[in-house]
């Protein structure tokens, strides 16, 4: 099996990193520093140039370049003959989206999207002890991390997340929520959303967002996002006829996560999860494994696939684009 990493930022050799577990890997980055450092900490051969890379015929690519660029890679790769994993969000904008799902389908070449957070254990014990609750009435989901403390030792202005052009602001950020939301929920028929730059900070893009969504089966949802929170913070409380379910997590190295049941009638609170110092890195790793699992036994992991991602786009967009333009954030 071989697999090509396009894009080799933080999180393209960190994906480099965890597929060298699995397969035999290549790199590519426009930038030749960056390509030797992931190719380095991943044992890759490195590729300057995207078709030489192609050409090396990897079975599946994963795309972790900026926004703006995952489909036009996406299709490059679907082209080439191989499979593709695409960092969230898939994209940047709906237009080009249902071109490149009928060209995957066409192609028959299978795509999905990371959303890593379907990995992790405090969205993976709501999953597994939802039926607990009975019928989900409704959820309040959150998250929120301060953007200059977000990548230590580079200037929060020169992140994606802080320019518009790039796909940044926090809706797009932190489209995990929409996403395990949607998972645990159904499919959104509805939205509302209040969004605004509260902060100073030297942004084009809204700090603060509140999504109010209505799902398929009838349940309601509300999300608030922000860039503000100095202690990072996640989690969601998800009420059910016969109890509710709680997940907690508080800070980051260590992240504290915590998920409980309070069952309707019940004296007590129980404790499913508690976990003290939460593996950052394991849901990556998880994610990368199903990646490779999935291709093997196609429909027998969580992965995201690109079809749903691309309603969760549409989602996130049409609640950023609708909110009330007073709100909104500053654009410059």
């Amino acid at each position: 099996m071989k697999a090509l990493v396009i894009g080799c930022g933080s999180i393209g050799q960190r994906h480099a990193v965890n597929a060298a577990r699995h397969a035999t890997v290549a790199v590519h980055d426009l930038d030749p520093a960056r390509a030797q450092a992931a190719a380095a900490a991943a044992g890759a051969q490195a590729f300057g140039d995207l078709a030489a890379a192609l050409a090396w015929q990897p079975d599946v690519a994963i795309v972790a370049t900026p926004h703006r660029h995952h489909l036009p890679a996406a299709t490059a790769v679907i082209r080439a003959g191989a499979h593709v994993l695409i960092e969230k969000p898939l994209a940047d904008t709906t237009a080009g989206v249902e071109a490149f799902l009928a060209e995957a389908a066409r192609l028959k070449r299978q795509a999905w999207v990371v959303c890593n957070m379907r990995f992790h254990p405090g969205v993976g014990a709501l999953r597994r002890y939802l039926p607990r609750i009975g019928r989900v009435l409704y959820a309040r989901a959150h998250y929120g991390n301060y953007l200059p403390s977000m990548r230590p030792g580079r200037d929060y202005r020169e992140l994606y997340a802080a320019r518009r052009a790039d796909g940044g602001g926090v809706i797009l950020d932190a489209i995990h929520e929409i996403d395990y939301l949607t998972w645990l929920l159904g499919d959104v028929t509805g939205s509302l959303c209040d969004l605004a730059k509260l902060s100073t900070l030297d942004i084009d893009v809204e700090d603060y967002a509140t999504l109010a969504l209505t799902h398929a089966g009838g349940a309601r949802s509300t999300v608030t996002l922000d860039y503000l929170r100095q202690r990072k913070s996640r989690g969601c409380e998800v009420i059910g006829e016969q109890g509710t379910l709680t997940w907690w997590s508080d800070g980051k190295a260590p992240e504290h996560c915590r998920v409980t049941l309070a069952a309707t009638g019940a004296a007590d609170i129980d404790v499913l999860e508690d976990l003290p110092d939460v593996d950052a890195q394991a849901p990556y790793a998880a994610l990368i494994a199903a990646l490779f699992a999935e291709l093997a036994q196609p429909g027998t992991t969580d992965l995201l696939d690109a079809a749903t991602a691309a309603k969760e786009l549409a989602v996130a967009l049409a609640a950023r684009d609708a909110a009330p333009p007073q709100t909104g954030a500053a654009r410059r």
